[in-house]
């Protein structure tokens, strides 16, 4: 039976080898429950959650992350920084700024099973691992926090002192006892622009943020029709919202320094786009995650809601589709654009 590693080596392994991959930071935090994890079952309870019921589900597993390695002792917990570029179309039309490149699922996880082997053959010791990147039920942020690669702010989202929130997470899980890092202060203070600048006021209170009021939820997560008292919210936003993030002062030097990203399609061009050119230009981007259709719904609730009227003839070819979420948001701008 092999020695356990040196943890204090296996550390400093880590820590290198996730800055050659490319993530911002590399904390450790040690597996148990959630910090406050309480508050995301009171979050469940009172039905903030929407219609993702996945979060219900599987909130067992995310109570004890052994459930997704068994003998887990640690968390590697990785940042990485996303392009922050503004993503608008010659239209106006918006999209959330990390869905500008390639899916992040596929490019952190390699980053990550990348750091595993480098770590595992630098250090010559034999441990087991397993990646985390979103979708698996992990209670990321919180864990995020813990180890030290920011503070969870006022909208949410992970705060990283040099780097902003437009941050990205992934995690791996092993069977060693690594040092846990500090978490470090909230520095948001009596700061409550992210708060303020919500365009759905989808704050309840600090730090909790309720699905159902949320653009990010209705034009990522949410499948189907949208209810006729969302779509005039959307305006611009066709795929997430970036809003709070962008009235967040710890954001303002990561904005300030960013380089707009490659515009993507107009509301008309995503109407009228057709499988092929879908699934060769977006197929593998984190739009897929909403799909053709999908899109194609938020664009004709964008256009009804921003009063594009030149696109009512593509409006209401649109409503004709078979298609039940699109013709609705379709059927729903033309009667709000027509004369």
């Amino acid at each position: 039976m092999s020695a356990p590693p040196d943890r204090l080596r296996l550390a400093q392994a880590f820590r290198q080898e996730a800055a050659r991959q490319g993530f911002a930071r590399c904390g450790f935090a040690a597996v148990s429950e959630p910090p406050r994890f309480e508050r995301f079952r009171a979050w469940l309870a009172a039905g903030r959650h929407a219609g993702m019921a996945y979060l219900a589900t599987t909130a067992g597993v995310r109570a004890d992350p052994r459930r997704l390695l068994p003998g887990a002792r640690s968390l590697v917990c990785l940042s990485f920084a996303h392009e922050a570029g503004a993503c608008v179309a010659q239209d106006g039309a918006r999209l959330a700024r990390y869905a500008a490149g390639s899916d992040y699922h596929g490019h952190l996880r390699v980053r990550a099973e990348s750091v595993v082997a480098a770590v595992a053959e630098s250090v010559g010791a034999e441990f087991r691992s397993r990646v985390c990147v979103d979708s698996t039920p992990l209670s990321e942020r919180a864990f995020a926090a813990a180890a030290g690669l920011g503070w969870i702010g006022k909208n949410g989202c992970l705060i990283d002192p040099e780097r902003g929130s437009f941050l990205l997470l992934a995690e791996i899980l092993v069977d060693v006892d690594l040092p846990p890092d500090d978490p470090i202060g909230d520095h948001c203070g009596s700061c409550s622009l992210c708060l303020n600048a919500c365009p759905t006021q989808a704050f309840p209170e600090p730090g909790v943020v309720d699905a159902s009021r949320c653009l990010s939820y209705w034009t990522i997560e949410h499948r189907g029709t949208l209810p006729d008292t969302v779509k005039p919210q959307l305006e611009e936003w066709l795929f997430g919202c970036d809003v709070c993030q962008e009235a967040c002062p710890w954001n303002a030097p990561v904005l300030g320094s960013s380089a707009p990203a490659p515009q993507p399609p107009t509301r008309a061009q995503w109407l009228e786009m057709g499988k092929g050119a879908w699934r060769s230009r977006y197929g593998k981007s984190a739009l897929n995650r909403q799909g053709r259709r999908g899109l194609q719904r938020n664009a004709a609730a964008s256009a009804g809601a921003s009063g594009a009227r030149p696109l009512l003839p593509v409006l209401e070819e649109a409503a004709a589709r078979p298609d039940r979420g699109l013709s609705d948001a379709a059927a729903w701008a033309v009667r709000r654009l027509a004369p």
